[in-house]
């Protein structure tokens, strides 16, 4: 795993798990979905949990650089070089980026960081969706309960809109899903709306999971 700090949970492993839970025989018509739904019950989560932390040294060409592939958003930036003596960029308006004259400020686009200075290579820590060997996303461990409760219950919902399974079951589910995912939450920060769109857009993209409809209701 990649920058890794805390113990991760391959989505694989998670969802292999279920479907072995839920005795599914046409598991890799599924397989999918229920990757697309882990991510669904990330984003329901809504923690920074969902992401790891990385470092990566940029070069700067034209007072430009490009941002890393699985770059999700910026935590810091400074001027490569001696630690002792760092210097810290602050960011600049988003909205009139032109305005940028200040020493050392910055401002981003989609996939490039624009500075001001001198810098010929920047330090950046910034958030990122991390994968296991094989090219797979990974969840925090402590959140693997509420996503395997979640695609548990999206797979068993297909049978309560069908009449074929009861009620009380479907309840017990969803209630297990709700009571698992606060608990997962739990005092983590939160997200903003931009940066869990872009991470599904990043979580999309991975090879190993990429499907035909995209991710599910993102």
């Amino acid at each position: 795993m990649n920058g890794q700090v805390g113990k991760r949970v391959s989505v694989k492993r998670v969802v292999a798990s279920v479907i072995r839970n839920l005795e599914i025989t046409d598991a890799s018509k599924n397989f999918h979905h229920f990757v697309e739904w882990a991510f669904e019950a990330e984003r329901k989560i809504g923690s920074y949990k969902t992401f790891v932390k990385k470092t990566a040294t940029i070069n700067i060409v034209n007072k430009q650089a490009s941002l890393p592939n699985d770059f999700l958003s910026l935590i810091d930036v400074k001027k490569s070089g001696n630690s002792s003596n760092s210097t810290y960029f602050s960011q600049s308006s988003a909205s009139f980026p032109e305005d940028i004259d200040k020493e050392n400020t910055f401002y981003l686009t989609e996939d490039t960081i624009n500075i001001s200075g001198n810098a010929t290579a920047l330090d950046i820590a910034y958030y990122a969706i991390d994968t296991d060997d094989e090219g797979y996303p990974t969840i925090a461990d402590n959140h693997e309960d509420a996503v395997s409760a979640y695609l548990m219950w999206k797979y068993k919902s297909r049978d309560y809109y069908n009449g074929k399974l009861a009620r009380g079951i479907y309840v017990d589910m969803e209630r297990n899903w709700a009571r698992l995912c606060a608990q997962a939450r739990g005092n983590d920060n939160m997200p903003t709306p931009i940066e869990m769109k872009k991470a599904a857009s990043i979580w999309n993209t991975l090879v190993p999971i990429k499907s035909l409809n995209g991710l599910l209701n993102v």
